[in-house]
C-alpha cells in the first residue's frame, strides 16, 4: 500500500504530481484506514477497559460508550466510501491502460479491473488480490456500521475487536506476493517496513483522532469523568509510545531506501516534502512530550489533592485542545503523503541501496536504542505522574 505509492515511478518524471482526484481519494482512504485500525484498538486496549471498571460512574459510562460506538459507527461508514474511491483509483492507473476516473468508478470498469487475468507467473492477479482485500476492508467497515443501532452499544468493544481482526487480515493480503519467484530478501524486508509503518501510524494517528472525538462528549459528563478521562489518556500514552517507537524505526528505513544523503532532503521534490511531513510528525511528538510530561503530572497531582474542579479542567478540556491539534496535523501528514510519489533517489538517479550485513547491525542497534529510549521515557513518565507531589494553590491555579 504505502510502497506502492512509493514506487510510483515515472520515465519523465520521477516524481509525477498526482492529479487532485488522486489525492482526494487517497486522504479519504487513509482517513479510513487509519481511523478503522487506531479507532478500533484504542476502543479495545484503552477505553473499553477504563470504562468497565467499578469506580466509572454509570452516567459517565453510558455517555462516553455510546459516544465512542457512534464515533466508530462514522469511522466505518467513512471507509466503506473511501474504500470504492480508492478501489476506481486502481482501477484507472493500471499501467498501460490508464482510463480517466470519471469513468473508473463505473461498475462495470470497475469489475473489469477485479476480473482482469492473471499474468504468466503469477498465482494470483493483481485485480483478485485488490478484489479479496477490499472485500475483507468492507465486511470490517460494515461491523463497525452496525454499531449504529443502539442495542449493540454494551458490545461495543466486541464489535470493535471483530472489526480490528478483520482489518488486519485484509491488510495482510497484500503480504502474500502475486508473482513469488520475483521476491527478494530486499523486497520482502521492505514490504515488512511498509506494513509495520502503516500500522504503527494508523495506531497513533486513529487511535489520537479517535479519542479527540470521544472528549466531545464533555458537556453530559459528571465531574468524576475528570479522573475516568485522565486514566484513558495514561493507558493511552503506553499505545502510543509502542506505535512511535515502531513508526521511528519504520520511517528510518524507509527514509534510507528512497533518499540517498541528507543533502537530497533540501535539494529534490520528494526530499522537500518528506522533509514536510517528517516536521508535522515531529510537532505531533513534541504535543505527545508536553501532554506526557506536564499535563499528565499536573492531572495527578490535582488528583492527589482532591481537586475534581482542575483535574476535569485539565483532562477534558486541556488535555483534548491539544490531543485536536496532533490529529489536524495528522491530516495534513495525509495531504503530503499523497504528493510523495517517486523516490529522491530517481530523482537524482543514485543507485538503488542493498542491504548487506552492515546494514543490519545498524537497523539492530537503531532497534535497541529506540527500545531503550522508550523504557526510560515511561519510567521517567511513571515517575512524574506515580509519585505527586501535594498540589498547591499555585499548582491548581495555574490549571
Amino acid at each position: 500500500m504505502l510502497s506502492q505509492v512509493l514506487t510510483q515511478l515515472a520515465a519523465a518524471d520521477p516524481n509525477p504530481t498526482p492529479a487532485p482526484w488522486r489525492v482526494v481519494t487517497m486522504v479519504v482512504y487513509f482517513i479510513g484506514l487509519f481511523g478503522t485500525f487506531g479507532g478500533s484498538l484504542v476502543y479495545v486496549l484503552v477505553v473499553g477497559p477504563v470504562l468497565a471498571r467499578p469506580s466509572v460512574a454509570a452516567a459517565d459510562r453510558d455517555v462516553l460508550r455510546r459516544r465512542a460506538a457512534l464515533t466508530l459507527a462514522t469511522i466505518g461508514t467513512w471507509f466503506l466510501i473511501g474504500l470504492y474511491l480508492q478501489l476506481a483509483g486502481k482501477a484507472a492507473r493500471v499501467k498501460g491502460a490508464e482510463i480517466p476516473f470519471s469513468e473508473a468508478v463505473l461498475p462495470p470498469k470497475l469489475l473489469a479491473y477485479l476480473m482482469k487475468p492473471a499474468q504468466p507467473g503469477e498465482w494470483m492477479s493483481v485485480g483478485a488480490q485488490a478484489a479479496t482485500q477490499y472485500a475483507t476492508w468492507a465486511v470490517a467497515a460494515a461491523l463497525l456500521i452496525l454499531l449504529w443501532r443502539s442495542r449493540l452499544h454494551p458490545r461495543t468493544g466486541r464489535v470493535a475487536g471483530a472489526a480490528y481482526v478483520v482489518a488486519f487480515l485484509a491488510y495482510a493480503v497484500t503480504w502474500l506476493p502475486t508473482d513469488p519467484a520475483a521476491e527478494t530478501f530486499d523486497s520482502v524486508l521492505d514490504g515488512v517496513m511498509n506494513h509495520v509503518h502503516v500500522l504503527a501510524v494508523s495506531t497513533w494517528v486513529g487511535g489520537i483522532a479517535t479519542l479527540a472525538l470521544l472528549a466531545a462528549a464533555h458537556r453530559r459528563l459528571t465531574p468524576d469523568a475528570g479522573a475516568v478521562w485522565g486514566q484513558i489518556w495514561s493507558r493511552f500514552s503506553v499505545v502510543a509510545l509502542t506505535a512511535v517507537g515502531c513508526m521511528v524505526v519504520s520511517g528510518s528505513w524507509l527514509a534510507w531506501k528512497y533518499v540517498s544523503s541528507i543533502g537530497d532532503l533540501f535539494t529534490t521534490e520528494f526530499g522537500r516534502l518528506l522533509l514536510l511531513k517528517v516536521s508535522l510528525v515531529s510537532t505531533m511528538v513534541a504535543i505527545g512530550g508536553i501532554n506526557e510530561f506536564l499535563l499528565m503530572p499536573r492531572i495527578a497531582r490535582a488528583r492527589a489533592a482532591g481537586a475534581s474542579d482542575s483535574v476535569f479542567r485539565l483532562a477534558v478540556r486541556v488535555f483534548p485542545r491539544l490531543v485536536a491539534v496532533e490529529s489536524i496535523l495528522g491530516v495534513g501528514v495525509l495531504f503530503v503523503l499523497a504528493f510523495l510519489t517517486g523516490s529522491a533517489r530517481a530523482e537524482t538517479g543514485s543507485a538503488t541501496p542493498v542491504v548487506d550485513s552492515g546494514v543490519i547491525t545498524v537497523g539492530l542497534v537503531l532497534i535497541a536504542a529506540v527500545a531503550i529510549s522508550l523504557v526510560t521515557t515511561a519510567k521517567i513518565s511513571d515517575r512524574l505522574v506515580g509519585a505527586p507531589r501535594a498540589a498547591t494553590a499555585a499548582d491548581l491555579a495555574g490549571s
